[in-house]
């Protein structure tokens, strides 16, 4: 009979067992290679979901981290991204807030504020030489868009008396039409059954595409003119401003500054809709979803690893069966209890880790070419390796657990007379 005792037969050291593992894989790789895919499939699916998942969380972190957080968007309509502080009232209110000169006076009184510019945007069709193509065009205050001046490129922006004078982005400039549209040039911009004919007198710097807005999104597919040019080209009596955007002097009181803000407005639009929101509110909500998706990912990734190691207990179950008269052999030899749980338990762990290596590698590999043809940013890091690593060893460790006691308490006779 086995025995369990550790002084009983002759004891097997680590580099024998060692041995031993590595001669039974040679003698049967396509049982061991069938064996570890389930482990390397289920490394690689943890690896890719999480570096495609943490590159998503950094890359919209860096898209966010060039807006400016000091500078909070007043908007109609129900809160989207309101904190906290969106009251009830804001966020259920049936018709969204018609903004006027007088809302802008009022956030100009703001304690906190240090500057006001009033927005209102539209879809236009823009006419180049006898070809048309769709853009987004913005009114705005001139005065009060100091950084757009800033962005100015060629020509010159804006001025308060501009009427028919239009500004364009990079974009607009340079990719809309097959010729370039330079300042001086002439364009019609239509909006339903209204048009006007506008000069060019300046176009804006290019700036970086963010990955994850949709189209017209970046302010190179901008173009911009005075409110009173809006105005007349919308030929609406009644002109109300889409959004103001708010610049605060202290970036660290932006949320005083909201609550300010709310209550001022709240005198004028009691029964309508309105928000004030800031790209950190915006980063916050959606670091959070991307957050639970990535999460989400790596759970995926671990069902593969469960059932990777369902195969391997299998494997070694009947690995067990296979082997019965060479553990006979063993335990007659003076192989104790420990030293055949040691090697199954080994055997299992080696196969593991060897399995979550070529995982690994595989992961990195695939990671990469998910980032350069999809288009989608991966980031490799230290966790996600360690994590693969660590699921795969004990994924297999723990499979092994069963086959190993199964075969450290056969009978050596029995197991001697096993065909």
């Amino acid at each position: 009979m086995g025995t369990d005792h550790p002084d009983a037969g002759v004891q097997m050291n680590l580099s024998d067992v060692l041995e031993f593992i590595a001669v039974g894989f040679k003698a049967d790789r396509f049982k061991t290679l069938m064996s570890s895919l389930g482990i390397i499939i289920g490394v690689m699916a943890i690896v890719v979901m999480l570096s495609v998942g943490e590159g998503l969380y950094s890359g919209v972190s860096s898209q966010f981290s060039t807006l400016n957080l000091d500078v909070i968007q007043v908007s109609p309509g129900s809160a989207h991204f309101g904190g906290p502080g969106t009251d009830q009232a804001s966020r259920n209110a049936a018709e969204p807030a018609k903004f006027t000169n007088k809302d802008a006076k009022v956030l100009e009184n703001v304690a906190g504020v240090k500057n006001v510019a009033p927005e209102s945007s539209a879809n236009v069709v823009v006419a180049f030489r006898n070809t048309n193509a769709s853009a987004s065009l913005t009114g705005v205050d001139p005065d009060k868009e100091r950084v757009l001046k800033d962005k100015v490129a060629s020509g010159r922006f804006l001025t308060g008396s501009d009427y028919t004078s239009i500004v364009i982005g990079n974009g607009v400039s340079q990719d809309l039409f097959r010729m370039k549209i330079t300042p001086g040039n002439k364009v019609r911009l239509y909006y339903r059954d209204r048009y006007m004919d506008f000069t060019v007198v300046g176009s804006l710097s290019e700036e970086e595409q963010s990955s994850f807005g949709g189209p017209g999104s970046s302010q190179n597919n901008q173009m911009y003119i005075t409110h009173k040019a809006m105005k007349e080209l919308m030929g609406e009596d009644n002109y109300y401003y889409g959004s103001f955007q708010v610049t605060v002097y202290d970036a660290e009181q932006v949320d005083s500054v909201i609550e300010r803000i709310k209550n001022d407005l709240k005198r004028y639009h009691k029964d309508e809709a309105y928000d004030a929101t800031t790209a950190r509110d915006m980063l916050s909500s959606l670091m959070s979803v991307l957050s639970m998706i990535k999460y989400a990912l790596a759970g995926i990734g671990a069902i593969s690893l469960l059932v990777g190691g369902i195969g391997i207990a299998n494997v070694m179950m009947l690995t067990v069966k296979e082997r019965i008269r060479e553990i006979g052999t063993m335990l007659a030899l003076g192989a104790t209890m420990r030293d055949i749980r040691m090697q199954y338990l080994l055997e299992a762990g080696v196969l593991g880790a060897v399995s979550s290596v070529i995982g690994i590698v595989l992961g990195v590999i695939v990671s990469f070419l998910i980032g350069a043809l999809a288009g989608l940013p991966s980031s490799i890091t230290p966790q996600s390796v360690l994590l693969g690593v660590l699921f795969g060893v004990l994924t297999t460790t723990i499979a092994g657990v069963y086959p190993a006691n199964k075969a450290a308490k056969l009978d050596p006779i029995d197991a001697l007379r096993a065909d």
